[in-house]
């Protein structure tokens, strides 16, 4: 009997939450991403996408509030350092409008801000998670789903 060894191929290399299953096209969620640094923005866009979500971005915090109350995302992941309106400030608007239904969308704060206060703030003023930058992507994944429910 011939058995075959595990070996490491390019696709076993790849992350696991590529593997990741897909949600389906009526679990679609609609996620808005409020990041000023193109770059990161892109990146985290394209990954998203590619597990199956819809991904809208802004990259001021004027413009990510006025998409959040207009469009009522599933998620929004919210970087604090960005222009315009700081992250804290769009979370506050988030968490005290008078739409309930504006006023409950989970929160995900991405951020370089890593001090202890800043993470506290964060939980205080309705943050539903607090990751710091640099980030690993599954444990941004990981956050999603469970905000999400899913």
């Amino acid at each position: 009997m011939v058995t075959k060894s595990k070996r490491h191929t390019p696709a076993a290399s790849q992350d696991r939450s590529s593997f990741v299953e897909q949600p389906t096209h009526t679990q679609k969620k609609n996620i808005l991403i409020v990041e000023d640094e193109p770059s990161a923005s892109k990146f985290l866009s394209l990954r998203l996408q590619r597990l199956g979500y819809n991904v809208s971005t802004a990259f001021d915090g004027v413009t990510g509030l006025k998409e959040a109350v207009e469009k009522i995302p599933d998620l929004v992941i919210l970087d604090l350092m960005i222009p315009k309106l700081p992250g804290e400030e769009v979370c506050k608007a988030i968490r005290e409008s008078f739409d309930e239904n504006v006023a409950k969308i989970p929160i995900i704060m991405l951020t370089g801000k890593d001090a202890l206060v800043d993470k506290v703030v964060g939980k205080v003023i309705g943050a539903d998670a607090y990751l710091t930058k640099p980030y690993e992507f599954e444990d941004l994944f990981r956050e999603i789903k469970r905000v999400l429910g899913s």
